[in-house]
């Protein structure tokens, strides 16, 4: 016997599954949309000083997208004009899990193919890259930043020819996150006014034992391991009192070597010490 109103309540039931299959999909489908390539400095701040050797990485984190999939990357690496690139400064990062500067979540990545990278109008161009859906670094970088740097905040940037396509060779959409960095003209000059001294010394000591996760740096993060620490204030230290003071009779106010020391050893027993109840 034939029930319209059973048949009804049918179609609607399945109506709704349809649907719900439907939002699923969308929002694997919007997953797309999380995968990132980018660029990062290994140190957080830089001296212009044109000797000192850095690293900058390209990297990749495709565990927003569906599935286990095999993605083709490409990306350009654009080096400003005011860093060089060593001689045998490329070199490449894949699957090398390295917890010093891998800052990810999920699997290193897996490669299958590789093209080398090439110099090509200006621009350091690695292509092909057949990554398995994980995260990690691709390609790294080493340079000097010369002494006529500008001072401040820069970057390295990704240009048009990046590109993360899917095992069809369809483009897919991602999110471009170049990492900022600091340049300053002198070793331990955190703020970049041109003198190491109590400033810096401040920043160090008032975001002491301060972390962050990638991207982000805390302040004081000198050499962009992401704490802050004893190596940061032995960078200030270290180079205590170079430069020119910020204003005309500073310099009788700053510190001496050991009394600093002895201030800084005090003021880190007090940052240590246990709080009580």
């Amino acid at each position: 016997m034939f029930r319209p109103d059973f048949y009804s309540r049918y179609l609607v039931k399945q109506a709704g599954t349809i649907l719900a299959i439907g939002l699923v999909l969308l929002t694997f489908k919007s997953a797309d949309a999380n995968a990132v390539m980018g660029t990062y400095a290994q140190n957080n701040i830089m001296v212009a000083d044109g000797s000192t050797v850095y690293t900058a990485w390209v990297y990749a984190d495709n565990t927003g997208l569906n599935g286990d999939l095999t993605w083709g990357t490409q990306h350009d690496f654009f080096l400003p004009p005011y860093a060089t690139l060593i001689p045998g400064g490329l070199g490449v990062a894949y699957g090398v899990p390295d917890p010093s500067r891998d800052f990810f979540s999920g699997d290193p990545m897996v490669f299958q193919t590789i093209s080398g990278p090439g110099l090509v109008s200006g621009r350091l161009v690695n292509q092909a890259d057949q990554v398995a859906n994980k995260s990690g670094d691709l390609q790294f970088y080493r340079f000097t930043i010369n002494t006529n740097a500008p001072v401040g905040v820069g970057n390295f940037d990704l240009g048009p020819n990046t590109a993360l396509t899917d095992p069809a060779s369809l483009p897919q959409p991602f999110t471009k996150q170049n990492i900022q960095f600091n340049i300053t003209t002198m070793a331990g000059d955190i703020g970049s006014d041109g003198f190491v001294g109590i400033d810096d010394l401040n920043t160090v000591l008032s975001n002491w034992n301060a972390t962050a996760a990638f991207p982000d740096y805390p302040a004081g993060d000198t050499n962009g391991d992401r704490f802050v620490g004893i190596d940061d204030l032995n960078w200030v230290l270290g180079n205590w009192n170079s430069g020119s003071p910020p204003a005309a009779g500073a310099a009788s106010t700053v510190p001496e070597p050991l009394s600093l020391s002895l201030l800084t050893l005090g003021a880190l027993a007090t940052l240590s010490r246990p709080k009580t109840v």
